[in-house]
């Protein structure tokens, strides 16, 4: 099985085959470059200096009147001494008769070398590489005039060998920078990625790619609407179920709704929104690491699907505590009824038959007003309690309410009420008094009753969530009912007398 190579290693490699593509081409352009310069160099050297003894006078008359006498040798060894890319020096005459050489006893002998004789023949000046006494060299041959005739040649010469020497050294410094290069390359490389692996999470590029691909898959088959938002609250992230929940979505309108949450950095989970025209449920949790903040995700519920499952649960409740009342009351009826048959007072009996139809029917022209079925059986089911509590619960005659109620919910009108009479209830009353108004713009829910009043410590925080004057585990209904007030852009008024305190509800129709 082929081993595959890590996203570190790769990056290595990467980067090493990007520094050596131009550095190898400018490395060998380099070095052709270098070595082409030094060869020209030592080539100009020669050819300056065999020049400059073929212009001398003395090297001119010795050659001319064929005496020697060492003049020319004390001068060719002045030469090689003081430049550098000199080695031999050799004078001859037309004979070939040497004049000059790097060995003194060489002096007189002729020169043997058969590159000298397109210098003599000709009068040529020409390099060539030849091996001589001395070993191979490249050599410089100039011819020597005077008053326009040739009286010899200067063959000046660099041994090959210390011009290979030169060019390998050269070679091998450049060799070394070329090495030191490719190793930084390699140790930034590795460092680069080393860091790019720590910013991934030490995470393979195909595994980032598979997270990608199940996180969109996840994101998008989830029922809930889900928007991550960066930390400049910034859209990130936003799946198909946003656009389900809500019908043509606009990211700016949902956002500008929960503006003073975000900029807040405040957390709330299952709190209801109208955007857009639609009831939703949102959460907002923020991330953060350590003291910094990484951003947020915004959940979305759709309402109905709440609503669902609270109808379920609350329908539920609502109907057993209307059938305790109901079946009560049916008993306490029986009894009285069955009592009379027991005594004989049959009179009786029919008569309270009659006074019990007549009392259910006062009940439905009470509530004859009220169009919503939901709030009137509510307030049928609390005239039965209340009667067990003995409180007198009295529904004000001006009382009206439409059947529906634009964008407010009937459930919600039921869940304040249904919380403003229990409290009444509960605050040991005597009476309590229901009255409810609607127009075209407005729902106005208003409950009074003459109980215990609010105490100075909890007046203020009376609709948060657990504060209570009932005792530990208490405190959710005040606060179920501004959370249905918020919901709709609505007010609460709260109102003390001497032996009374009215709660005073406005909910908008609109959005």
């Amino acid at each position: 099985m082929k081993r595959k190579i890590d996203f570190e290693k790769k990056i290595i490699i990467w980067a090493v085959v990007i520094t050596l593509i131009p550095l190898v081409l400018s490395y060998g352009i380099f070095i052709k470059s270098k070595l082409s310069d030094m060869n020209d160099e030592i080539k100009v050297t020669l050819q300056n200096v065999g020049n400059s003894i073929a212009q001398n006078p003395i090297v001119q008359d010795r050659l001319e009147d064929g005496k020697i006498t060492g003049s020319i040798q004390n001068l060719t060894k002045l030469y090689i001494h003081d430049i550098k890319n000199v080695n031999i020096i050799v004078v001859a005459d037309m004979k070939g008769i040497k004049f000059s050489h790097l060995d003194p006893k060489q002096i007189g002998d002729v020169f043997i070398g058969q590159d000298k004789a397109n210098v003599l023949k000709h009068g040529d000046s020409y390099f060539s590489i030849m091996e001589g006494s001395m070993g191979e060299t490249l050599r410089w041959f100039q011819p020597i005039y005077k008053n326009g005739k040739q009286v010899g040649f200067v063959m000046v010469g660099k041994y090959y060998d210390q011009i290979t020497l030169m060019n390998n050294k050269t070679k091998l410094n450049y060799l070394l920078l070329f090495i030191g290069a490719v190793s930084i390359s390699i140790i930034i490389s590795k460092f680069f990625a080393k860091k790019v692996k720590k910013e991934i999470l030490n995470m393979e590029p195909d595994e980032i790619a598979k997270l990608y691909n199940e996180k969109n898959i996840i994101l998008n088959s989830v029922e809930e609407g889900i928007i991550g938002l960066d930390k400049d609250n910034n859209i990130t992230e936003i799946n198909n179920s946003c656009y389900k929940i809500i019908e043509n979505f606009n990211e700016k309108k949902f956002i500008e709704k929960l503006k003073k949450y975000i900029e807040n950095k405040e957390d709330f989970e299952m709190k209801e929104f109208i955007i857009q025209g639609k009831r939703v449920f949102v959460s907002i949790k923020y991330i953060s690491q350590g003291n910094y903040h990484l951003g947020a995700v915004i959940t979305l519920f759709d309402n109905n699907n709440i609503n669902k499952i609270a109808k379920e649960i609350t329908g539920v409740d609502q109907i057993i505590k209307n059938l305790r009342a109901n079946v009560h009351e049916y008993k306490n009826n029986m009894h009285v009824i069955l009592g009379l048959i027991h005594i004989g007072e049959y009179e009786e009996a029919k008569k309270f038959i009659m006074k019990i139809q007549e009392i259910q029917e006062n009940n439905t022209n009470k509530f004859s007003n009220i169009g919503d079925y939901y709030v009137r059986a509510l307030l049928l089911s609390r005239e039965l309690v209340a009667k067990e509590r003995r409180v007198n619960l009295v529904l004000e005659e001006e009382a009206f309410l439409y059947s529906k109620h634009g964008i407010i919910n009937s459930y919600d009108i039921v869940t304040i009420l249904g919380n403003l009479i229990e409290n009444a209830f509960e605050a040991m009353s005597t009476e309590v008094f229901v009255n409810l108004f609607e127009d075209e713009n407005l729902v106005i829910v208003e409950v009074s009753d003459n109980g215990k009043p609010i105490k100075k410590e909890i007046r203020d925080k009376i609709f948060k969530s657990g504060v209570s004057s009932k005792g530990e585990g208490r405190g959710t209904g005040l606060n179920l009912v501004q959370s249905r007030v918020e919901l709709y852009n609505g007010d609460i008024e709260i109102s003390e007398f001497e032996d009374k305190k009215i709660f005073t509800i406005t909910m908008c129709k609109g959005e």
